[in-house]
């Protein structure tokens, strides 16, 4: 398994509503480094969290890469990352 670590999810509006916590949530993500290439080529993410605050879009987790062989070291606290769904933004994560 990947390195795990600690994240904050904020919600699409959009997606908010398709959201039940606890839940985990798979997805590509769109990284800094990624801008260029993205989305021909985007590392899948699993979000694994406990509650939302629906008022504040925002939930409290872990995060984690599919691929087993992904670039651990853009999981660093204070780097983001968002994840969509085709090329609809669904979340924007903080690592904590």
């Amino acid at each position: 398994m990947s390195d795990i670590v600690n994240v904050e999810i904020c919600w699409s509006e959009w997606k908010l509503p398709r959201i039940d916590a606890p839940g985990r949530y798979v997805a590509p993500a769109k990284f800094q480094e990624d801008m260029e290439t993205w989305p021909n080529d985007a590392w899948s993410i699993v979000l694994d969290f406990e509650e939302t605050n629906r008022s504040k879009r925002v939930s409290r987790g872990t995060a984690h890469f599919l691929a087993r062989d992904a670039p651990m070291e853009r999981l660093t606290s204070g780097a983001f990352f968002e994840m969509y769904e085709g090329l609809k933004l669904s979340a924007t994560v903080n690592i904590l």
